[in-house]
This record gives C-alpha cells, structure tokens and sequence, in this order.
C-alpha cells in the first residue's frame, strides 16, 4: 500500500491512490520516526478508501495524510516585514507626482532618522506607542548645528512614518494601522512676529545674538512697499540670470508660493483679463487646485517683456533653458548671487516677498477674507500671523484712544 524511501538523511513515503503514483516528504530524524510516519499515513489511507475520511479538493494529499486529516496545505511561515523593508517599498512604489520632490526629500530626511533610532530591522509589528515615544525622546536630544532639533520637526517625522505605516496598510504590506498614540513632545517656539528691517537691526545692535538667533529675526523681516520696490530694482541690475528680476516681481506681487512659480507657465499669465493662474499642491493631498491672483501693472509690464525678450521658449514661465523647470538649488543661487552686494543680503529666501505681501495689504485695510483667497491659506494660524499692521500704524491706534 505504501513504502518507505530513504535519500540520504532525508525519508518520504511512496504510495498510490486513485491509480496515481504519489509521494511526500517525512520530517524525521531517524529511520524509527519515519517509519511510525509510514504507519500513520498507512491508516488514513485505509480511511479514505473506506470513505470515512475525504480529502478536499485541492489538498496537499500527502500532507492531509500525514496529519490526520488536519492539514490541507503546508503551513507558511510569514516573516515579519521590517521597518526600512517598509521604507523601501514606499520610496520605490508610492505613486510618483503625489507630492512634491521637495516634500518626498524632507520625507526621506524622516525616514533614515526613523530607521536609524528606532532600528531598520525592527519588525513593523513590534512597534508600539512607547518605541514611537522614545523615539521623539531620543530625536529631540539630538542637535542640529550644534541646537537642539526643532520639536516641529519630530512632529514632522512622526506625521510621516504615520503616513508611509498607513500607506504600506492599505496596500496589504502590513496587517495594521499605524497605533493610536498621544505623545509628548517638547515645547515648541512660537514663530517669530513679523519685524521692520530697523526693528531687527536694533535688536541685532544690542549685541549677545548668536547665528541662529540672527536667522529667526531675519526670517521674520517683512518688507513695506518701498523697500520691496527697492530689492527688485538691485536684482533688475545684476545680469546673472534674466528670469530672475520677472520671477521675484511676480512673487512680491501676486504672493505666490515659490513651489507655484515653479510650476507656472506661459499661458497661466492672462494679459487680456489681468490674472494669473497658481497652480497649488498645499490645498488638497489628493488633486491639484488653482487659485487666480489679480496682476497688478508691475507685474504685466514685466511679464511682458520678459516673455517677448528673455524667455527662452517653451511652455514654462520661469526658466532658463526652455522647458526645464527649475530646481531649488538653482533658484535659490540666483536669488543670493542676486541681493549680493546690497543691505538686503541677510534676505533669508522668496517666502519675505510673500508675507510681505499679505502684510501690505493687512496694513492698508483689505478685508482678511480677501488676503485668504489672494494668499490661498488654509489655516486659521497661518492667517493669524499675517493678521497685524505696520507698527507706527498700531502706535498711532493707541495713541489715539489712551494718548491724553
């Protein structure tokens, strides 16, 4: 009925069932384990035959044997998918143009931290509340250019490996979501209120300011009008890169985002009806949304003759070579090489034209409703910090109750 076969230290059994020939292979040690296997498989069969036990259809027929009718296939052995397999897998197959290159580089930034403190071979599953809370304890330890990492910035990462462990969900990658946590972070800094130019200049005079200090307050500059106008007419001088001077008009103007510049294009700018298409990503994760900005005169003259003498062709805006979008790294080179020489170098990049923007018109009394709309803002703190006037403004509403 059956028989025993030996090759090497490894057994199966050989029997016939039905007319077919089959076989399976014996976990025992030794000669005395695999004959006991025989014997087993032996009296199954005979139940069979007698019809008191089925097989189901699609069994590992040798296998429902062996185990007396328990098993129908061979038990997997799932192994665990670690954390920087997780990783991996999101870098490689998360749908490309979901997010911005910029935002999948801070992401990766995230990711190898996550990897490194909590440790890339750590099972998904083992993961729990207290591995996500030490590692904010550990992160925020951490200094960067020799000051504690920001608290916003462990929020960040958290937000992010939140999102890949959801993601990988989804798609079947691993059987959970990410845990249910409420962690503590370290408290975090107010943004710094918007300044003057002579407002931070004072402060920095009074001297015990350290680097770091120097480019908060310099984050926080924003620019009136006149000052504005003089920064573009120092870039309109510098010959480095003739989209330069258009680009930061367009910016000082209209508020756009850098990122949305980026993405403009030739037709985006309507001479005809004196608007501006942006073309946004911040406002929905999951589409691309618009907005459109008045143009102001400034902005048409410029744009104008930019794009009949200095655009180098092709569809998109602000280029250099036709077509060819620009980078960051290339944007924000031209924008140093262009306030080089001048008191606006301590400009720490294009986001002072935009709040500049929202804060001039703030200052002349346009309705907050308006600004949102101009400035596509979707938060009720970011409206809040462009939500002030000029100080001799706020001076002069004091004065003008509590003066006597």
């Amino acid at each position: 009925m059956a028989s025993l076969e030996r090759r090497g230290n490894r057994f199966r059994v050989i029997f016939r069932l039905g007319g077919r020939k089959l076989h399976v292979s014996v976990n025992a040690s030794d000669q005395k384990d695999a004959e006991a296997c025989l014997v087993r498989l032996e009296e199954n069969l005979r139940l069979v035959e007698r019809g008191r036990l089925a097989i189901p259809d699609g069994a590992d027929v040798g296998l429902f044997l062996l185990s007396d009718g328990r098993l129908e296939k061979k038990v997997a052995v799932v192994r665990p998918v670690r954390l920087a397999e997780m990783f991996e897998t999101y870098r490689t197959e998360f749908t490309a143009g979901a997010k911005e290159a910029i935002t999948r580089e801070m992401e990766n930034i995230h990711l190898n931290h996550l990897a490194r403190l909590i440790g890339g071979d750590t099972p998904v599953s083992s993961v729990t509340a207290g591995t996500v809370q030490q590692f904010v304890d550990a992160r925020s330890k951490e200094l960067h250019r020799g000051h504690p990492v920001k608290p916003k910035t462990v929020r960040k990462a958290v937000a992010t490996l939140r999102f890949v462990w959801n993601w990988a969900n989804r798609r079947g990658q691993v059987p959970t979501k990410f845990p249910e946590v409420e962690l503590v972070f370290p408290k975090e800094k107010q943004p710094e209120p918007f300044r003057t130019y002579d407002q931070v200049r004072a402060i920095l005079a009074r001297g015990g300011i350290d680097k770091r200090r120097e480019r908060e307050l310099w984050d926080g500059l924003f620019l009136d009008p006149d000052q504005v106008a003089a920064v573009l007419a120092h870039v309109r001088l510098k010959p480095n890169t003739k989209y330069l001077h258009p680009f930061l008009v367009t910016a000082a103007y209209t508020g756009a985002r850098r990122s949305e510049l980026f993405r403009a294009r030739v037709e985006d700018f309507d001479f005809d009806a004196k608007l501006i298409l942006l073309r946004e990503k911040k406002r929905s994760r999951d589409k691309e949304t618009f907005r459109t900005v008045d143009l102001s005169p400034k902005v048409e003259a410029v744009m104008r003759a930019f794009f009949a003498d200095g655009h180098p062709g092709g569809a998109v805006a602000f280029c250099s070579k036709p077509d060819r979008m620009l980078t960051d790294g290339q944007a924000w080179k031209a924008f140093r090489t262009g306030v080089r020489g001048s008191k606006w170098h301590v400009l720490r990049g294009f986001h002072a034209f935009r709040h500049s923007f929202a804060s001039n018109l703030a200052a002349a009394g346009v309705d907050q409703r308006v600004i949102d709309e101009l400035m596509g803002h979707t938060t009720v703190e970011m409206q809040k910090r462009y939500r002030h006037l000029f100080p001799d403004q706020r001076r002069q509403a004091i004065l003008t109750v509590f003066g006597g």
